[in-house]
């Protein structure tokens, strides 16, 4: 119910590409102090608090919604954080055509269960959903973690690149239109159609094949924001998404620039991989009430506590030419959005800047690929078929 009243309340007219944009929900938004002014329920059992900014999110016709969790600067009560993967599991039925995203730490969990989850997910949502792939590296490993030994800045890295290669294999390893269903025969499946991937690696070891049907997307949207080199390297391999936190239209448009080049370098189309510059912001009716307001958080947060990416402060006229600006000189190829409080600044996002931003056309798709002008991956293996 509350759901349909935020949906109502957030409606807008329709607008899809050239200009992407993603909006990524971390605890009651990304300023540290969110969850001290936020409208959303502050218990750790209130999950039903992300439908109702899901839906404003849809009523605008952002691409996806991607879920993350807080960094850190929030203090202990980030530890309450739910799980993304099965919270966006849980908003599936309740939405239709954006994307959902979860986010996982490659660093301490197995790409066979993860894969498993993203392609059952995928089949549900129709098509709908994307990994964010977290590769945040820690010298003396998490506690939370104890049984995995510490790893060096390379072993690292080198073990998130196996990870994610497993990922995509194991995404193949069912073909497409394996499932006869012949119910005359007896055939369920077409098993020459179906493969162990047989990965032995330094690593991980897995036979497989995965215990659940290819992902109707072929392989989920694969989300990276890692502006390390090491990091680079990765996503211009696997990214389908780059979220860029740079803090000037000149970096973003560098970073984007460099990982052009890199994708290149390894083997795929420049423009392969789409950036989304982070903008996070605070807005009010005038520049002098958004000033104020955000003077306000930081006062109520932490010292030295920062917001993502480009920050603004202002009012929604400001921030469509600013978004439109950077969009029109090719910094970057949409945006990907970190709203200072929720659901507060989502809504006035939706319902007062959405409509002035001249660069967003209609358009009709099915699934988050599609939506982000992404080409389908191939199966390797039915390539080796042919």
């Amino acid at each position: 119910m509350q759901a349909d009243l935020t949906a109502r309340r957030c409606q807008t007219r329709l607008y899809l590409d050239p200009m992407h944009i993603t909006l990524s929900i971390a605890d009651y938004g990304h300023h540290p102090a969110a969850w001290r002014v936020s409208g959303l329920a502050t218990s750790p059992q209130g999950m039903a608090q992300y439908a109702e900014v899901v839906a404003c999110a849809q009523a605008g016709a952002l691409d996806c919604v991607l879920f993350t969790r807080p960094a850190g600067a929030n203090g202990a009560r980030n530890d309450l954080a739910p799980d993304t993967t099965p919270l966006i599991g849980s908003l599936i039925p309740g939405t239709s055509g954006i994307g959902l995203g979860t986010t996982v730490r490659v660093a301490y969990t197995e790409p066979f269960h993860t894969a498993r989850a993203l392609a059952v997910l995928d089949g549900l949502s129709a098509g709908r959903t994307a990994l964010r792939i977290d590769l945040r590296h820690s010298a003396g490993g998490d506690p939370a973690f104890a049984h995995a030994r510490p790893l060096s800045a390379d072993e690292h890295y080198a073990r998130a690149a196996e990870y994610v290669e497993i990922l995509t294999k194991l995404w193949d390893s069912w073909e497409d239109d394996v499932i006869i269903a012949d119910k005359a025969s007896g055939i369920f499946a077409d098993s020459t159609r179906i493969h162990p991937i047989h990965h032995q690696g330094a690593w991980f070891s897995v036979r497989g094949p995965l215990t659940a049907v290819r992902p109707i997307q072929g392989h989920p949207v694969l989300v990276f924001d890692d502006a390390s080199p090491a990091g680079l390297q990765l996503a211009a391999r696997f990214a389908d998404l780059f979220i860029a936190t740079e803090d000037s239209p000149q970096a973003a448009q560098q970073l984007r620039a460099e990982l052009s080049m890199l994708a290149q370098r390894a083997g795929r189309a420049a423009d392969s991989v789409r950036v989304l510059a982070t903008v996070s912001f605070v807005l009010a009716d005038s520049d002098g009430a958004a000033a104020a307001r955000a003077r306000h958080l930081d006062e109520l947060a932490p010292a030295g506590a920062a917001l993502p990416g480009y920050r603004f402060v202002g009012t929604a006229e400001g921030l469509a030419a600013t978004l439109d600006a950077w969009h029109a000189h090719g910094v970057c190829d949409g945006f990907d959005l970190a709203p200072a409080v929720l659901p507060d600044d989502v809504e006035r996002f939706v319902n007062d800047v959405v409509p002035k931003l001249r660069r967003r056309t209609p358009a009709v798709a099915a699934t988050l690929r599609e939506r982000l002008a992404l080409a389908r991956p191939s199966n390797r293996f039915s390539e080796i078929r042919s």
